[in-house]
């Protein structure tokens, strides 16, 4: 049997995992007016992965807050839900339907909210910017046993210097993220 995804995206260098969250994300950037080269995305990824610098760091990291600032605003207006209160959530308990087609609509708006929510937080965490770690609890937290679950996961070790090979890695990470928000508060 071939291994799961999450399995893979657990073994991968962080530098692979910030390539697949930037290709996929590499759209939505796009659309904020960032135009880049094939290897130019490349050698961005690998800044963000390193903490290195790179021209279009600056321009991508605030494509990217705005993209997940959109997608949970897309989770608050039209689903009336924030980001781990959607995980946990069954689209047919939280709206009524009228179609086949509006509920696969709805669906596809609510995953991919929650993805690029997801991906847009690793991508910032890996960046230095720890702004939306939380969103990457929530995702973690929930862990369906996804890609997303295991990139939210990765990332938050990375960011951490947790070792996720620790039974509580969760409870590290937790009150890693707690000292460091009590730290912030406290600047």
């Amino acid at each position: 049997m071939p291994p799961r995804p999450t399995e893979d995206i657990n073994s991968l260098p962080i530098a692979d995992i910030v390539w697949i969250a930037l290709d996929r994300l590499r759209p939505a950037i796009s659309a904020s007016g960032v135009t880049l080269s094939a290897d130019a995305w490349r050698d961005l990824s690998q800044a963000l992965a390193t903490g290195g610098r790179h021209g279009a760091a600056e321009s991508v990291t605030t494509a990217l807050g705005h993209i997940v600032d959109s997608q949970l605003d897309v989770l608050r207006k039209r689903f009336d839900l924030d980001l781990a209160t959607a995980l946990r959530s069954d689209l047919n308990e939280i709206t009524a339907r009228t179609s086949t087609a509006e509920f696969l609509e709805l669906a596809n708006a609510k995953a991919e909210a929650e993805t690029q929510i997801t991906l847009g937080a690793a991508l910032l965490a890996a960046a230095g910017s720890h702004q939306y770690a939380c969103c990457l609890l929530d995702v973690a937290e929930h862990d369906a046993g996804d890609i997303d679950a295991a990139i939210a996961r990765r990332a938050l070790l990375h960011i951490s210097g947790i070792d996720g090979a620790q039974i509580d890695w969760l409870a590290q990470v937790k009150r890693w993220h707690d000292a460091a928000t009590a730290r912030k508060r406290g600047a």
